[in-house]
């Protein structure tokens, strides 16, 4: 195994790390199986989904690393995590239909955590690999959006990062405080908690003030081709 995959594997195995790598692992676990309920699948299909959506970003951030096998099948824990979530989500949707977690509001605060803890781990495993900090700042970010992007594909919805949602930049503002904050060598754990709550609160303040980016072309030239009028 090479020095750098063993750099990566240790800079992981600390506790901020492994608390935020269960947090992401669980929350996108349980926004995949709401998004499942949401879109009318089956328990398998909702179990697939919460594994597809909390082991998505993870699978492509290795495969780019060139670190194979990919992490989850070298430590099946995140494979435990994300069908345990799942299988207890699945019983609260049964025992209590009214409980409401098919709603927009739950499936939107796990996507948020879930954001905030996998851009953090991201971006730590591409600094830990030696990448530049521009590098590692993409690399969490594709970590954190990553699984999203597979839950919207798969339950037919365009996705969020793609069509104007304050994602993305969430993920990059989170990504470069993070870097920041090494540079400085602050401590590891306030560097680390403070960026996955920076994440969040970015991400939950654009949803409850409707923060968009600007659209490709403006909507009132994509309504009148709709329409065929000329613009």
């Amino acid at each position: 195994m090479s020095a750098v995959i063993l750099g990566v594997e240790a800079a992981t195995k600390s506790t901020p790390f492994i608390a935020v790598e269960t947090i992401g692992t669980v929350a996108f676990a349980a926004s995949g199986v709401i998004a499942a309920a949401r879109a009318r699948m089956d328990w398998l299909g909702a179990i697939v989904l919460a594994l597809g959506v909390a082991l998505g970003g993870g699978t492509m951030r290795s495969l780019l690393l060139g670190q194979t096998p990919v992490s989850w099948l070298q430590d099946p824990r995140a494979i435990y995590e994300s069908v345990g979530t799942a299988i207890v989500m699945l019983l609260v949707l049964r025992i209590w239909p009214s409980s409401k977690f098919e709603s927009s509001t739950p499936l939107l605060i796990a996507d948020a955590a879930g954001l905030g803890a996998f851009v953090v781990l991201g971006t730590q495993i591409g600094l830990s690999a030696h990448l530049s900090a521009t590098s590692a700042v993409l690399l969490g970010v594709l970590t954190g959006v990553g699984g999203g992007i597979i839950r919207d594909v798969l339950t037919g919805n365009k996705p969020e990062v793609l069509v104007g949602q304050i994602y993305a930049v969430a993920g990059i503002i989170g990504a470069v405080f993070f870097v920041v904050l090494k540079d400085l060598h602050v401590n590891t754990h306030v560097a680390v908690w403070s960026s996955v709550a920076l994440v969040f609160a970015v991400r939950m303040l654009a949803i409850w003030q409707s923060w968009h980016l600007p659209p490709a072309i403006p909507a009132h030239l994509h309504d009148d081709d709709q329409t065929g009028e000329p613009s």
